[in-house]
């Protein structure tokens, strides 16, 4: 249903005068690619009534993965529910998520990665009449600068630290997990950045410092709905980047930034049931963990190599996952162990909300995508009794995990979620990514054969 129709005449025009009183100047819209990134559009206040019957236009094609020059156009309409003023714009500014839809028929864009999230939702209110939920633990590192350009004769990047990081206070080679200060320079930064994100509806169960020493930070969110949830961590880049900034900081999400340094992961906690109420506990079961639960990750590793292929997108994804660094390189699972794929956290105090943690995502993932890729791979061994026993060796590339989603998808297509056109179109954007990176020249390869 569009969202347009949900409200009447005086209830939008109730909400518009309502935020004019407060004194906001703007609507900031902000929606999300195919890849994951986030775009936004601005409109004066005095065109509200206009954005929620009409919607926006913007030009697909000029969109990765989205749509072609000559049916490029698509609508944007608000999700009111996700409603936050923007801390980062001078006047005052309410900025809302927006779904996509085609302009034609008024229905939702089939490549749009929010609706496939809210199909992921209703496919599996269908089939167990439960709920999953998603607990996100956000990985980045923060830097002083970063210097980088390629062209046909050259090719270079250069990340700097301010010389007192290292001289005054160092932290040791892998020893910054929750390190204290004056080691840990940047508490008060995390603190602002929690704020902030507290200050836009998102709720955040801690930070520290990790493991990396050069400055490897993390904020791990608290459980939310699938959809919620990839909301909150497609925002908490956005907003964590735009503290760094303003700071003048550097701050990437880059799953292998520095090679010999831990990457960058998206941990994924999840559960299907009820807040406060998890299907994956049984009282009589070993380890507490229910059959279902444990069909449940038997999907997820029976189908671990094609989930590489949203979970882990990017060229740089593959740096991470290597032995030596806390990353899975293999489709297993383990209680308590922080290298196996699916971790069943041995610290939950109240096991009736027990979590199991998918610990190879990263957060160069299309976080709607990836969820609900995730989801659908659980019920498919829920639905087919799969075991949890399948171990075989992650990707080490990029076009790996491509070619394993080329062989291993029929499950993503169950309940209309995904679909064979979305499926292609990311294969193409993908392998063209891999292509690109593949083709040129690398800086250490001149260290290995310019003189031979």
């Amino acid at each position: 249903m569009c969202i347009m129709i949900l409200m009447d005449n005086k209830e939008i025009k109730d909400l518009k005068a309502r935020f004019i009183k407060e004194g906001v100047r703007f609507i900031d819209l902000k929606y999300c690619t195919l890849i994951g990134t986030l775009n936004h559009i601005t409109i004066p206040i005095e065109r509200f009534e206009d954005v929620i019957r009409e919607g926006v236009g913007v030009d697909g094609s000029s969109l990765p993965g989205y749509k072609g020059v000559q049916k490029g156009d698509m609508l944007l309409f608000p999700d009111l529910d996700t409603g936050f003023i923007d801390p980062f714009f001078e006047d005052k500014t309410i900025s809302f998520i927006c779904s996509v839809y085609l302009p034609d028929k008024l229905i939702p864009y089939e490549r749009d990665s929010r609706n496939i999230a809210r199909k992921a939702e209703l496919y599996l209110k269908k089939k167990l009449n439960t709920q999953v939920f998603f607990q996100a633990e956000l990985e980045f590192y923060i830097f002083d600068r970063c210097i980088f350009e390629e062209g046909p004769s050259y090719s270079f990047y250069k990340i700097e630290q301010s010389s007192e990081v290292c001289v005054n206070y160092p932290i040791r080679y892998k020893g910054g997990y929750h390190i204290g200060p004056p080691e840990d320079r940047y508490t008060d930064l995390r603190n602002e950045m929690v704020k902030i994100l507290s200050q836009c509806g998102i709720r955040a169960k801690y930070h520290h410092h990790e493991v990396g020493s050069k400055g490897q930070m993390e904020i791990e969110l608290l459980m939310e709905p699938l959809l919620k949830s990839a909301d909150n961590l497609f925002l908490s880049k956005y907003l964590l980047k735009s503290v760094a900034y303003k700071h003048n900081k550097y701050l990437t999400f880059m799953p292998k930034p520095f090679i010999g340094e831990p990457g960058n992961g998206l941990h994924l906690h999840q559960f299907l049931g009820r807040k406060g109420s998890s299907l994956f506990f049984d009282p009589k079961a070993e380890n507490y963990l229910s059959e279902l639960c444990l069909r449940y990750i038997g999907g997820i590793l029976h189908h671990s190599r094609a989930l590489c292929a949203f979970t882990n997108p990017s060229t740089n994804s593959y740096k991470r996952l290597i032995p030596g660094f806390e990353a899975p390189t293999y489709t297993d699972f383990a209680l308590g162990s922080r290298t196996s794929a699916i971790r069943v956290p041995a610290y939950i105090r109240n096991k009736k909300e027990l979590d199991i943690e998918y610990r190879i995502p990263d957060a160069t993932s299309n976080p709607y995508l990836a969820m609900s890729a995730i989801l659908l791979a659980g019920l498919d061994g829920i639905e087919n009794n799969l075991k949890p026993d399948k171990k075989e060796k992650l990707p080490t590339n990029s076009y790996e995990a491509i070619n394993a989603l080329k062989q291993d998808y029929e499950f993503l297509l169950k309940g209309d979620v995904f679909n064979q056109d979305l499926i292609e179109r990311w294969i193409e954007v993908k392998t063209k990514e891999f292509e690109e990176i593949h083709l040129r020249p690398h800086p250490y390869e001149f260290n290995l054969y310019l003189g031979v």
